[in-house]
């Protein structure tokens, strides 16, 4: 496994998630991630926030990169994708468990649910863009 790649690839993919969550913000679905990541932290500084998402976002990359490997033995935007959409189903009862947009941030309206899919889709097909498999199935 690329460790390497595959976290610049996780940091790469969440700040383009959060760069549209800063449009979705524009658009006025009020999702504030950075924020509530920062007061984890006791304090409200936005860029606090943000690099303690594009650190967490590194890390699953991990994750992501380990499933291409040796479940998936392919990477790609397709496969990130698939990967992301089961991410975006744990995300949803995680943020069941926590205060704010709600499970699957239902409490945002229905542009928050689609909002959540399209992020995580997002990022999955950029980890898994960007992400390439040290080796491949051969079949004899």
């Amino acid at each position: 496994m690329n460790a390497t790649r595959a976290f610049v690839a996780g940091i790469v993919a969440t700040t383009l998630m959060s760069l549209i969550m800063v449009l979705l913000r524009a658009l006025g679905v009020p999702l504030h991630i950075e924020t509530r990541m920062a007061q984890l932290f006791g304090t409200n500084a936005w860029a606090v926030g943000f690099a303690v998402y594009v650190l967490c976002g590194g890390i699953l990359a991990l994750a992501y990169a380990a499933f291409f490997e040796w479940v998936l033995n392919q990477s790609g935007v397709g496969p990130g994708v698939l990967l992301g959409a089961v991410n975006t189903i744990a995300a949803g009862f995680v943020w069941a468990a926590l205060t704010g947009p709600g499970k699957f941030w239902v409490n945002v309206g229905p542009a928050g649910v689609a909002a959540l899919f399209l992020v995580h889709f997002v990022y999955g097909g950029i980890v898994g863009g960007l992400y390439r498999t040290r080796h491949t199935l051969t079949y004899s």
